[in-house]
């Protein structure tokens, strides 16, 4: 007698793929497991659109959880910047430097990450800075109090967490 479960378990069972002349093994990737508790809830009047600077957040785990991180481009869209100026702010010390940070994939070095919060408060500090108002090239970042308030803005969040 035939035993069918075991047969459907190896015919259901994906062969093994291998990468084209190679002979290592495809892998399929697998989404980190999230849990309710980790997932915000979706406000109504939330524009979905991928021009948002937090169409793509990266999700992360930290200390036990998930968390959101954005990389120096959804900085710069939020800020309404090149990314060659977040750098150059970084470097300058207009900026704090980021606060984490993962080990980049070619030789230019570390992937500056972002909190949902740190982007949120500097946007909200630039706003009432006024560095949206015209154009950005007529305003000069130096002449404002945005430096100082961007790093007492990260103190206060890595103190609260």
């Amino acid at each position: 007698m035939r035993n069918w479960d075991s047969e459907f378990a190896s015919i259901a069972q994906p062969a093994t793929q291998f990468y084209p002349g190679s002979s290592r093994r495809i892998r399929p990737t697998r989404a980190p497991v999230r849990s309710q508790a980790d997932l915000r809830a979706v406000p109504d009047d939330y524009d979905d659109s991928p021009d948002r600077w937090d169409a793509k957040p990266q999700v992360k785990p930290y200390r036990g959880s998930y968390m959101e991180f954005f990389g120096i481009g959804d900085l710069a869209k939020a800020l309404r910047r090149d990314s060659v100026t977040i750098r150059k702010w970084e470097a300058n010390g207009v900026i704090p430097k980021a606060t984490f940070a993962i080990s980049g994939k070619t030789t230019n070095g570390n992937r500056r990450l972002y909190t949902r919060e740190q982007i949120e408060a500097m946007v909200r500090i630039a706003e009432e800075e006024g560095l949206f108002d015209g154009d950005p090239r007529g305003i000069r970042i130096t002449d404002t109090h945005f430096t100082q308030r961007v790093k007492d803005a990260f103190q206060a969040l890595k103190e609260a967490a």
